[in-house]
């Protein structure tokens, strides 16, 4: 039975046209980034040759900075998104032309690759280069860290390597986008100068900046800037050597327990943590408790070995700032054993009743921050598939999602991630599972990597046996952004060429994809796209029912009728007509609705189309017998 899910979202943010998002995001970024030395000297090849091949040390924010040349470039009217090297479906290139659109700003991210990716990259991209020129697009591609000699000699003088920034400059933004006046930032404390000195990376001072904001906002604007500083730095100080001193004096696994449970809860109540602490215990097979109740310590009195407190809200937190998080990587890199039972650990913490849906969520992100910080996808993906079985109740379908918002953007996980969901995709799928990967394709997926999204989507959507949250979601993602035609060609495209194996499934989607509503007018205008609807309805009108295409031809046949443009009306009729072929009942039938329902200038305008290619089609083929019903009447 196949259930069409109309609940309220997984995922808070509602579906939007991609573009938007990604652009916003965009602008976000250039409002906080510090420009680099030789950043001006970049734009320049990228805006006058088209691509530019970006080097620079890791962490000095060349991705960043990419995406910033990106954004500064004159508008038009393509789009901006990110290209992947993963396969998809078999295919050997890792770079498509087929992903470049007209003036479109792309950017291509190798800063993580290793030299096998770099070297099968890079055969392709003269060809690719070609296609961006023709086509008028932009692209920046982010080198990995190479020797410069790696790089093809045509492309060498298209390198710009960029220096890394002021880090003042860095936290200041950041402050300043934050609403924060930077007045007060002069001069910079010692804490904060001492910090930067260290020339962590660029991630690390957008941290700091956001994190002396979190505090500002804590404490009501109370205090002074210095004294946000201070605390700030104090929550980024690695407590690692810390955690490390600690945990050797606490001899029990109970302790050792509420230890972990309290950094994953952090900020919980104080009767979740406990119970979390009895559940993981239980988790790693540690043996119960003999003393009767009333002998064991009261909560208040075995948070204090472990350095934590309850506060007056009855909250479990670490008196020093940032040693929860310190807590976390530790036992998470230190007992790599530890991972299983903790995953398991978490899918029942999550679902007690004294945990607040806050604290849900937090729970979530820290054990999602965990994997991608060992780059553990593995992890995830059993979360993932434990949190969307046939019993899992909503609240784990959401928490899924979640998991999946925050680790398919990353870098550690994300391509393993996409393959996963991909192969997800191609198979059919519970109810709960579905809807988690089409919220995650149509909202997160789609910003970065819209080909990928599509892709998934429309996977899912052929797999639904009637009308479900995946047809709906794909249908919407290429039709809800006008002025963006690529998606919908690219869809269209691809209803048009599947295999036999999908050809009931793309039918109906394409039949859904061309009402009038939804049809371009461009594609009518392109021969291209023309030529494509002329094969989706030739393979209607051979595997669909016939009340099925008749109603939708119909709709077409009223379209022509209504429009004041009488090239869109002229090409509406023509490809009724060429797919019909020599299936003479389908012409009767447009003919015959033609009569009926449209103006008689109309109905004999198609005649005339009709006896046309009939005629056309016999010249062709003269030892062809003409049947009876060669022509409506």
């Amino acid at each position: 039975m196949y259930v069409t899910l109309t609940s309220e979202n997984l995922l808070k943010a509602p579906p939007t046209a991609r573009r938007r998002v990604a652009e916003s995001q965009l602008r976000h970024l250039q409002q906080q980034f510090a420009r680099p030395a030789h950043f001006n000297s970049a734009y320049d090849v990228l805006e006058s040759r088209g691509i530019l091949f970006l080097d620079g040390a890791p962490g000095s924010g060349r991705s960043s900075a990419a995406r910033v040349l990106l954004c500064e470039l004159p508008r038009s009217t393509g789009t901006y998104h990110e290209l992947s090297t993963e396969l998809d479906e078999g295919k050997g290139a890792r770079l498509s032309p087929d992903d470049i659109g007209e003036q479109d700003r792309m950017l291509l991210d190798l800063s993580a690759a290793d030299e096998s990716l770099w070297n099968t990259v890079q055969t392709q991209l003269w060809d690719f280069y070609h296609t961006v020129q023709r086509k008028q697009a932009h692209l920046a591609v982010v080198l990995p860290a190479l020797q410069p000699n790696r790089l093809a000699p045509e492309f060498l003088a298209l390198r710009k390597k960029i220096e890394r920034p002021d880090g003042m400059e860095v936290i200041i933004r950041h402050l300043r986008c934050g609403g924060l006046d930077v007045r007060i930032c002069d001069p910079p404390p010692r804490v904060l100068l001492s910090f930067v000195e260290k020339e962590p990376p660029m991630r690390e001072l957008a941290l700091l900046g956001d994190r002396i904001l979190s505090v500002r906002a804590a404490e009501h604007e109370q205090n002074t800037f210095d004294a946000w500083c201070a605390r700030a730095v104090a929550a980024q100080t690695d407590r690692g050597p810390e955690v490390a001193a600690l945990v050797p004096h606490l001899r029990k696994g109970a302790q050792r327990a509420l230890l972990l449970s309290s950094a994953l809860l952090h900020g919980a109540r104080s009767e979740a943590v406990h119970q979390a602490t009895a559940a993981l215990l239980s988790a790693v097979g540690a043996p119960a408790e003999v003393r009767p109740l009333l002998e064991h310590p009261g909560l208040d009195e075995r948070l204090a070995t472990i350095d934590a407190l309850s506060d007056e809200n009855c909250r479990v937190t670490f008196e020093r700032l940032g040693f929860a998080a310190a807590v976390r990587r530790h036992f998470w890199t230190t007992r790599p054993d530890l991972r299983p039972p903790l995953r398991t650990w978490v899918g029942q913490v999550h679902a007690l009743p004294d945990l607040a849906d806050a604290d849900r969520d937090s729970l979530v992100r820290r054990f999602t921050d965990l994997c991608l910080s060992t780059q553990d996808a593995g992890e995830l993906i059993a979360l993932v598939e434990l949190w969307t079985r046939d019993s899992a109740p909503r609240e784990q379908w959401r928490a899924a999602a979640q998991l999946l918002e925050r680790s398919v953007p990353s870098e550690a996980c994300g391509g393993k991630l996409r393959r996963q969901i991909y192969d997800w995709s191609k198979r059919q799928l519970s109810d709960s599972l579905r809807q988690v990967l089409v919220e995650v394709c149509e909202k997160v997926m789609s910003v970065r990597h819209p080909e990928a999204a599509l892709v998934r989507l429309h996977h899912m959507a052929r797999h639904e046996r009637s009308t479900g949250v995946a047809r709906e979601a794909l249908l919407r993602y290429v039709t809800n952004d006008p002025e963006d035609l690529r998606l919908r060609r690219r869809l269209l495209y691809r209803l048009v060429s599947s295999s036999d194996t999908h050809r009931w499934p793309d039918t109906e989607l394409f039949l859904d994809l061309t009402t009038p509503a939804r049809l371009p007018k461009p594609f009518l205008r392109s021969s291209n796209t023309r030529s494509w609807l002329t094969t989706g309805w030739a393979a209607v009108f051979d595997r669909a029912e016939r009340r099925r295409w008749s109603a939708c031809a119909d709709a077409w046949i009223s379209a022509a009728d209504v429009t004041d443009d009488h090239v869109i009306a002229d090409r509406l009729l023509d490809v009724l007509v060429c797919a019909a072929g020599p299936r003479y009942a389908v012409l009767n039938h447009l003919y015959a609705a033609a009569r009926e329902h449209s103006h008689p200038d109309l109905s004999a305008f198609l005649l005339r189309k009709i006896s046309a290619a009939q005629a056309t089609r016999l010249s062709q083929n003269p030892t062809t017998p003409q049947p009876q019903e060669a022509s409506p009447s």
